[in-house]
This record gives structure tokens, C-alpha cells and sequence, in this order.
């Protein structure tokens, strides 16, 4: 299957930034969203923005870790990202020409966190991967609390939009926290990543190389992606 696709990012390339909960599917989303975007040709590059002594359990940098050697891994380079001061000047330079730079923060809470703050500042798009419960769903307003934070230090402002991950298919809770999100101004995906505990679910594909399916959820995401940071 020829995957490639026209290329709709300008020259200087755009930047992603996956926030949320600890366990919310970011590194596992990025993941296969980085195999999908070589396949389509889409230049990309992953900074692991876990800022803690040690690597968050899960993180996309120990993904690739457990990559075999010889294996073309995700596809595509996953860096450690620099300190919050530095974050954004090394997103832009590494970024490619007509790429994609996409860094995966560590999981949120409500406090302030300088790593947190640094991706928002670097970003063109912010993801925000959320469990559709209603208490998730608060968790939310923090992150526009930081980003009008950002915005007042900064004067720059990404868009948001919102990722419904890791639910029960069959059950309401999805469509009940879409509709109250976009009731409030956010905008969500078209796109969802539903649970899946089978062996060949994404839960279970973290240290493996992703497998590409054409229409699968992570590739009409990749898709959805490359409109969204384009607006």
C-alpha cells in the first residue's frame, strides 16, 4: 500500500505538544502516531519531556529502548527533551524542514510544573489526551489556567483541542464529556482511541514496533493530526 500523502506543512514545520494524565495513552498514541507519519512521509521528531530524576514508567524514550537494535524503532527519532528554559529553542532547530516536532510531556497535575509550561510555549497545537469521565474532565480547566498563564508571560497561545482515549467503546461516557466539551468551547476530535486488552490492542503494544492498518484509529488520527495543526 502506497500510505504517502501530501505534505500540508509550511517550510519552518509545526509543533505538538501531548498533555494529560499519567496512564492517558500519550506516549502510547505518539508512538504509532510516528510510525504512521513516516509511512505518509511526513518528516517528525519526538522530545520526551519527562522532566523527574527517573524515566516515567512508560515514557516514549523507554519505548524505544526496548526496540530490537536493527529495527527501524518508531520511525522516527525520539530525543530527551532539554530543560524548560531551552525546551523551545531546541524544538524549533530540530524540527524538519516540512515536519512535524511532537513532545510528550510527563503526566499532569494541578501544580505548577516549568516542563509543562515550556511545551505549551512551544507549541502550535496542544493535544489534550482525556479519559471521558467528569472527573477527568475537570482536570481540563487546569490546563487552560496554564495556558493563559503562557499566554500572559508569552503573548503566544496554541490551539487545544481534546482526545477522547482509553473508554469503553459501548458505553455513553464519551459522547456525554464530547458534548459538554464542546458546549464549553473545546474542540475534540473526530477521532477516538478506545480500550483494547487484547494482545493486539494498543495497551498491550508498549516496548513493540506499532503495526500500520490502513482507517485504523491511530491512522485517521495521523490524518486528523495534520489538518488540525495546519488551521
Amino acid at each position: 500500500m502506497d500510505w504517502t500523502v501530501k505534505n500540508p506543512l509550511p517550510e519552518e514545520g509545526r509543533t505538538i505538544s501531548f498533555v494529560g494524565k499519567g496512564g492517558g495513552a500519550k506516549s502510547t498514541t505518539l508512538a504509532h502516531l510516528l510510525k504512521y507519519w513516516k509511512a505518509m512521509g511526513i518528516p517528525a521528531i519526538a522530545h520526551d519531556a519527562d522532566d523527574s530524576d527517573q524515566e516515567e514508567p512508560g515514557s516514549l524514550l523507554a519505548w524505544t529502548e526496548m526496540l530490537p537494535v536493527h529495527s527501524d524503532g518508531l520511525g522516527s527519532p525520539v530525543y530527551r527533551a532539554p530543560s524548560a528554559p531551552s525546551l523551545k529553542t531546541e524544538v524549533d532547530r530540530l524540527r524538519p524542514p516540512h515536519g512535524l516536532s511532537l513532545i510528550d510531556t510527563k503526566a499532569w497535575d494541578r501544580g505548577k510544573q516549568n516542563s509543562h509550561l515550556a511545551a505549551i510555549r512551544s507549541s502550535d497545537l496542544l493535544v489534550m489526551a482525556l479519559y471521558p469521565s467528569g472527573m477527568e474532565k475537570a482536570r481540563g480547566a487546569s490546563i487552560l489556567g496554564a495556558m493563559d498563564e503562557v499566554e500572559t508571560m508569552s503573548g503566544h497561545r496554541p490551539r487545544l483541542v481534546c482526545l477522547l482515549t482509553r473508554f469503553n467503546p459501548t458505553a455513553a461516557a464519551a459522547d456525554d464529556v464530547r458534548k459538554e466539551l464542546e458546549a464549553e468551547g473545546i474542540d475534540v476530535l473526530a477521532t477516538e482511541i478506545p480500550a483494547s486488552e487484547s494482545k493486539t490492542g494498543y495497551a498491550q503494544s508498549f516496548g513493540t514496533a506499532p503495526k500500520l492498518k490502513a482507517e485504523s484509529d491511530m491512522h485517521r488520527l495521523a490524518k486528523e493530526l495534520l489538518t488540525e495543526v495546519t488551521r
